[in-house]
């Protein structure tokens, strides 16, 4: 049992207050205790070592949510065992705004969680623990083009606070707020730029398209459509994945991004952004060009793949409504189509909506409040929210919205 209500101690022993089955974990491994309003953790002599933000530690002051790991194990902020002591000294709680994903964590249990849909700004209550958390104004604009070191710091961290002590960032190492400055810098919104510095990297590295498991898997579904590039073997692809496709999140609290092969590997077993990995992996193993998009919509956040195209949008529709007819798959449902939704891009003709909810390619886009789309070279680029036009705008003849704004979202109808 704990000490005293503000001496918590871990390790891989039974008689310890929070136990971690892990091998690198020493019996007793380490103490926090709550010293005015932050914690101290102290390694207790173990043989592998207590690391706080990745530097091997003696004793160290850190906040609730930091990266804090025990030999090989990362602690569990949201461990049921380490609620009780939170909540001694857990006045001033680390508030959040995770973008993508309108996320916060709760200084108080260190649960995570979602913001509700259409949330401004103000007091949410933790589910978990029933904390008061005082959350500032999610998508509120930088005020100015430059940000400070301390505001790409809460940036790169996911975590917004406004509270008694939050202007000391979660961050301690200088040499890591340069580099994110750098990288938020470059964007053109404040959700792109929260994506360069939390996201981008781990994205980029899934997508592994040359990877003997993604190559041959991709190149045997286009080769029943052999030839050149083409939107039909994009259409194998799409409905290969999306019929074999089943649902599991993401661990608890963090965001893992599968790399193509690995979920290939697993029997197409993953989340929303391990699907569209997989897709743009396996389409550009091919030779085609795909990116990722993520976006926030009335269900939180979300990411999804559009491909890009060389024909006009008229040719692609009737192309994929004579695959489909041809091609029907059974357990997809209702896969007749009639018309297409895309994005006419800056130098692309066309990028096809590849959700996973669209139903085929070129279905309809959910509505989004905003959306950043991640290319496989590295680049992002903030987009017009798709699926909130006025569908009147797409013309039944066809030519649909192909000659609107390169970042706009369109639609193009079959003739009557």
């Amino acid at each position: 049992m704990a000490e005293s209500s503000t001496n918590l101690v871990i390790g891989r022993s039974r008689d310890c207050d929070l136990t971690l089955k892990d091998p690198t974990v020493s019996g007793r491994h380490a103490r926090l205790t709550w010293q005015e309003g932050k914690i101290l953790v102290e390694d207790l002599g173990s043989a592998n070592g207590t690391f706080v933000g990745g530097r091997r530690v003696e004793r160290a002051l850190i906040r609730p949510g930091d990266d804090v790991r025990l030999g090989r194990a990362s602690l569990p902020w949201s461990a049921s065992a380490l609620r009780p002591f939170l909540r001694v000294g857990g006045k001033d709680t680390i508030l959040g705004e995770s973008i993508p994903g309108s996320r916060f964590i709760c200084g108080a249990c260190g649960t995570r969680g979602m913001m509700p849909a259409g949330f401004k700004g103000g007091v949410l209550r933790c589910g978990a623990c029933g904390q008061r958390l005082i959350v500032s104004q999610p998508g509120r604009r930088w005020p100015g083009a430059v940000m400070s070191i301390a505001a790409i710091a809460v940036l790169a961290a996911g975590v917004t606070w406004a509270v008694r002590g939050g202007s000391e960032s979660p961050l301690s190492r200088a040499a890591s707020l340069v580099s994110e400055q750098r990288q938020a810098v470059q964007a053109s919104s404040p959700q792109e730029a929260s994506i360069r510095v939390h996201t981008l990297a781990k994205v980029v590295e899934a997508i592994d398209s040359s990877h003997p498991v993604t190559r041959n898997e991709a190149v045997r579904l286009a080769a029943l459509d052999q030839g050149s590039f083409r939107v039909e073997q994009v259409a194998r692809i799409w409905s290969h994945v999306r019929s074999q496709w089943r649902y599991v999140n993401d661990p608890r609290g963090d965001e893992y991004f599968a790399t193509a092969s690995e979920t290939i590997g697993n029997g197409y077993i993953g989340d929303c952004d391990d699907f569209a990995i997989v897709l743009v992996a396996m389409i550009q193993a091919i030779g085609g060009d795909a990116r990722i998009v993520m976006m926030d919509g009335p269900q939180g956040g979300h990411a999804y793949a559009e491909v890009c195209l060389p024909d006009s949008s008229d040719d692609v529709r009737d192309r994929l409504a004579a695959h489909y007819r041809r091609n029907r798959d059974p357990s997809l449902g209702n896969q007749t189509i009639r018309t297409i939704h895309f994005r006419p891009g800056h130098d692309c003709m066309l990028w096809l909506n590849l959700d996973w909810n669209a139903g085929v390619p070129g279905g309809p886009y959910e509505p989004e409040r905003w959306a950043v789309a991640i290319y496989s070279d590295g680049r992002t680029e903030t987009l017009a929210p798709a699926g909130s036009l006025d569908e009147s705008m797409a013309s039944a003849n066809g030519t649909g919205a192909s000659n609107g704004a390169p970042s706009t979202s369109g639609m193009v109808a079959a003739p009557p």
